[in-house]
Order: C-alpha cells, then structure tokens, then sequence
C-alpha cells in the first residue's frame, strides 16, 4: 500500500510538472514585447538616419533610407524573435512528452501493484 501511494504522489508531481510546462507553452507568444520589437528597429533607424544628414543627402533621400532601414530590421527582428520561440517550444514540448511518458509508465506499474 505504501508504493502505492508513492507512486500516486510522483504522478501527481509529474502532473504538475506537465501543468507548469503548458502554462510556459502557452506563455511563450506572449513574451516578446511590443516595445522590444519596435524600439530596437527604430533606433537602429534613426542611427542610420543621423549617419546619412552626415553625408549630405537630400531630406527624401534620408526619409527613404530611415523608412527602408527601419522595415528590414523590423522583419529581421521578428523572424529572429519567432525562430527563438519555435526553438524554446521545441525545447518544451520534448519535455512534456518525456513526463507524459513517465506518467503512463507509473500508471502502468501502479496497475501491476493490483
């Protein structure tokens, strides 16, 4: 009876392991900030911004170069940020197949115990 129980706890254990694990899942879109997205790209841009007044360019010339620069590092921003969050799923989802593996088999032994 008392393995019985013990094996009981674990699976409640690895319950909540596998509940913490989804939750993390789960959290991970919401991870990346807006402002982390939208600052770094646009300070990046005004850098380059400043950088072409320095080299004498017409004002259209500088908006055109600003309104590029600051779309490219947008899109190179969020597919950087979307390739670390599939890795981080990837990561998860091993995890929790690995518990849900556990529990099946400590459910398995449990039902041997009878």
């Amino acid at each position: 009876m008392d393995r019985k129980e013990n094996i009981l706890k674990e699976i409640s254990e690895d319950r909540k392991k596998l509940f913490r694990i989804n939750e993390e899942i789960e959290g991970l879109d919401k991870t990346i900030s807006f402002w982390k997205i939208f600052l770094f790209p646009l300070a990046i841009s005004l850098i380059i911004f400043i950088l072409a007044g320095q080299l004498g360019l017409s004002d259209g010339q500088k908006i055109g170069i600003f309104i590029i620069t600051f779309a490219l590092a947008l899109i190179l921003l969020t597919r950087r940020s979307r390739k670390v969050i599939s890795q981080e799923k990837e990561i998860l989802i091993e995890k929790r197949k690995n518990i849900q593996h556990e529990i099946f088999e400590k459910t398995k032994l449990l039902r041997e115990e009878d």
